[in-house]
């Protein structure tokens, strides 16, 4: 135990400073962009072309649904407009085969 804390003393206040400079050293600095507005013309011509993409699936949505709404209620009052005949039964038991050709 006392071997212990004789080397934390003696080597923790090293290890704290390696650990404190250890974070700025390792970590690279980004390079400034030579050319002004470089990357940020990247992202707005990448937002643009999303947004627009966004839009004209919406409208296509939009579009696609009214007019298969609307076509739906015409079929279904063709439908409805129809000749309905009267439903008879089948006469009961079936007639087989040969009793049908005599």
């Amino acid at each position: 135990m006392f071997s212990c804390r004789a080397a934390w003393q003696r080597c923790g206040p090293l290890a704290r400073r390696a650990a404190y400079r250890l974070p700025r050293d390792a970590v690279q600095q980004r390079q400034m962009s030579s050319v002004p507005g470089g990357p940020g013309v990247e992202n707005i011509v990448y937002s643009l072309l999303c947004g627009g993409a966004l839009v004209a699936s919406v409208s296509y949505t939009y579009s696609t649904l009214s007019s298969d709404h609307s076509r739906f209620n015409e079929r279904v009052e063709e439908i409805k407009a129809r000749p309905k005949a009267e439903w008879v039964p089948k006469p009961w038991p079936p007639k087989s085969q040969d009793e049908e050709e005599v």
